[in-house]
């Protein structure tokens, strides 16, 4: 059977992970070069092709079983060593390409572990009820808070006019509200931890909530869950909640060149 590597991290030990690799088995192995290390399975070539993934990218049951194995592959690595996580369906030709991309990307990678090592990724969303960030808009746009106060003063007639007039406007100052609520927060974080975040706005995340990922020291995960708790307090009469979700292997952070 002709084979290629699926890779999951490079990490800083030689090590493998207590967990079933994509292929339902738990086999691994470990290319090598100087002080960095990549973890992989042997998987076919012919299951793993181009062809066939495109072909399987509907199909949720496999899909679901590769990501949820990839995920229990990286967590268990996380506990062990540092790592850079490498995305779903990360293929090498063979261990000598592998080894190739590693002592070509060998100053990067070592970097990136140096960085990354004792560190875990957390998220911050942002979540927004619809009724009450509408009316909190008002409060934080000044031209809102004018045409408020103009409606309030009007005929019925014009104030008719006047509040399709304010719904109009809140549709725009909406993002721009949220940019400045996205900065609040993520300021905050960064006063708190001092800590590397990275803010994704509604337009970065295709319609979804904004978040902000935070690479935070092992130790610190209690600062942050209250820190979490003080601003949902700080925010909720304008109908903002912070859901806090981790730990993650730090995808957001981990910066390199995947050509393999």
């Amino acid at each position: 059977m002709t084979s290629v590597l699926y890779v999951y991290a490079v990490t800083r030990d030689a090590v493998t992970p207590d967990a079933e690799g994509v292929d339902g088995i738990q086999r691994f192995g470990v290319a090598t070069v100087a002080d960095i290390h990549a973890v992989f399975t042997s998987v076919s070539a012919t299951e793993f092709s181009q062809d066939v993934i495109d072909r399987r990218a509907g199909d949720l049951e496999w899909l679901g079983a590769i990501g949820y194995r990839h995920q229990a592959v990286m967590m268990d690595l996380m506990k062990k060593t540092a790592i850079v996580p490498l995305r779903a369906f990360t293929l090498f030709s063979s261990e000598e390409a592998l080894r190739s991309y590693l002592t070509d990307q060998r100053e990067l990678l070592s970097k990136s572990l140096e960085r990354l090592g004792g560190k875990q990724e957390w998220t911050l969303r942002i979540e927004l009820e619809p009724a009450k960030w509408s009316e909190a808009l008002t409060g934080r746009v000044f031209s809102l808070s004018d045409l408020q106060n103009e409606i309030a003063a009007a005929s019925p007639g014009k104030a008719f006019l006047l509040r399709k007039k304010l719904d109009d406007e809140k549709k725009r100052a909406s993002h721009v509200a949220e940019d400045e609520l996205v900065g609040e927060i993520e300021q905050a974080v960064l006063a708190k931890l001092g800590c590397e975040t990275i803010a994704e706005s509604r337009q970065h995340r295709e319609g979804a909530f904004p978040q902000i990922n935070v690479l935070l020291n092992r130790d610190e995960e209690s600062v942050l869950q209250e820190l979490r708790d003080e601003l949902t307090a700080r925010y909720q009469h304008e109908g903002v909640t912070l859901a806090l979700s981790g730990p993650w292997p730090p995808y957001t952070f981990a910066t390199m060149n995947e050509e393999r």
